[in-house]
């Protein structure tokens, strides 16, 4: 157990690494050549600084970036620590053929014979979504197609929410639409714990671990030193001129 916490943990760090380099090529350029912000948005909001511009360009820019790369490093660290793989690693994933084999879908294939309500399966194969928010009725309608692949092929399908209490109304609901039992196929928050690690105390040493683990970055410092930064440029290259860097960016 330690072993895969150890190996799951190196996702975390090299987040936070990521995250440190990203904020540190947060450029002016950027916010000019690549439509950093919507000068619409500005006007429409009376936004008349340079420094609220760079403030809301940075936190944008990183609000972007961050919470799509941090889904795939979760859902590499939950398939460390479940000691698993991903579909897409086993040999008929790497051939190209049409339609792919059915376990090329699933970000998490933990080949280990379980039995569940007295019926045995060859593995387990998991759909992991960061939290509640992330799912909607056709990615629940597009996890029933699969897990019924997987099911014909022996293994047990779950779709993960790393975070939360319990699925919204509409997944729960889509499940008996299809006269599925949601609580055979949603596993949400600490139950991810008990169901592989046999706890669900466990949340709280992992919380932990990846508390300690992280490089002693203060993301706030640096987004704020960013924010001077950006902000002081504009200043040089416009003064207090708002309209002329509106004119600019289009």
């Amino acid at each position: 157990m330690e072993n895969n916490i150890d190996k799951a943990l190196t996702h975390i760090r090299e987040f936070s690494q990521k995250v440190r380099r990203l904020i540190e090529e947060i450029s002016v350029s950027q916010l000019l050549e690549e439509a950093g912000l919507n000068p619409y948005m500005i006007a429409a909001l009376n936004i008349s600084s340079f420094e609220d511009i760079a403030e809301l360009f940075v936190y944008k820019r990183v609000e972007r970036s961050l919470g799509t790369s941090f889904g795939n490093i979760i859902e590499a660290f939950f398939r460390d620590l479940f000691g698993g793989k991903s579909g897409k690693e086993y040999p008929q994933c790497k051939e190209k053929r049409k339609p792919e084999h059915w376990i090329c879908w699933w970000d998490i294939v933990i080949d280990r014979e379980l039995e569940r309500n007295g019926k045995k399966y060859r593995g387990v194969v998991i759909s992991v979504k960061s939290g509640p928010a992330d799912i909607n009725k056709d990615i629940i309608e597009r996890f029933i197609q699969h897990a019924r692949e997987a099911e014909k092929d022996g293994y047990k399908p779950y779709l993960a929410l790393t975070y939360g209490k319990r699925a919204f109304m509409v997944a729960e609901s889509t499940f008996r639409s299809h006269q599925l039992d949601p609580r055979e196929y949603l596993l949400v928050g600490r139950e991810l714990f008990k169901e592989f690690l046999g706890d669900p105390s466990y949340y709280e040493q992992i919380i932990n671990a990846i508390w300690e683990s992280g490089t002693g970055i203060n993301i706030f410092d640096l987004i704020n030193a960013k924010i001077k930064e950006i902000s002081t440029e504009l200043r040089i290259r416009y003064g207090d001129d708002i309209n002329k860097f509106l004119r600019d960016i289009t």
